[in-house]
């Protein structure tokens, strides 16, 4: 019999502060592929081509030890860890810092109308050549707030992921949207949005950077 023992999985949630200058960087992306954590985006505030700070509440969940070398690496990367709770110890004290509403709304752009039927606009990307990435906008409905959907994006599809915008409130008020910048082998793209459709979550496939913005 093994005398290895099984290390119990913690979680700890964290509001942290993005520096504009890392957005163009998949930071949440990198949590999940090189720390094998889950991280579910509790509540977001990113606004796409501003220099200002992103905002995120997340809950991290895996091994104790890689949790804390991921807090490291953002630390590292001066992302500032506002608020830290370790789930059963301390309780998470969201309330004692307002997360601050969002100047703008986002809202559907680009040249795909709102569909769950996007297997067309896939088609037409892979035809003009775009086989790494793929922009779109991703509607969270609220009652996946407690989901991590884009955590598994790159868990079970093994793309990398930037998230460019994001609005999502605290407390389940609304729906969340996220606009994300997808990387990845053709096979991976068509069989994550596959999983989004299968989850009824509408998406927008943006065309912006082949045919430019409209």
């Amino acid at each position: 019999m093994s005398g290895t023992k099984s290390i119990k999985p913690a979680s700890v949630h964290s509001r942290i502060l993005v520096p504009g200058r890392y957005h163009p960087q998949p930071i949440i992306s990198r949590l999940v592929s090189r720390y094998d954590l889950t991280v579910n985006i509790k509540a977001a505030s990113l606004t796409l081509d501003t220099d200002s700070d992103g905002w995120f509440d997340l809950e991290l969940s895996g091994n104790p030890q890689k949790l804390t070398n991921s807090l490291s690496y953002l630390q590292g990367l001066g992302v500032n860890l506002l608020q830290l709770a370790i789930a059963n110890q301390i309780q998470p004290t969201h309330n004692s810092l307002n997360f601050p509403d969002s100047i703008y709304k986002l809202s559907p752009r680009g040249s795909a109308h709102l569909t769950h039927q996007w297997q067309e606009e896939f088609e037409q990307w892979i035809s003009l050549g775009q086989s790494n990435r793929l922009r779109l906008q991703l509607c969270v409905l609220k009652t996946y707030y407690e989901q991590p959907v884009i955590s598994k994006l790159v868990s079970d599809y093994g793309l990398t992921v930037n998230i460019t915008s994001a609005i999502l409130k605290p407390d389940n008020q609304d729906d969340g949207w996220f606009d994300l910048d997808l990387w990845g082998r053709t096979k991976q793209l068509h069989s994550s949005l596959s999983y989004l459709k299968k989850l009824g979550l509408p998406i927008w496939l943006d065309f912006s950077s082949v045919y430019g913005d409209r």
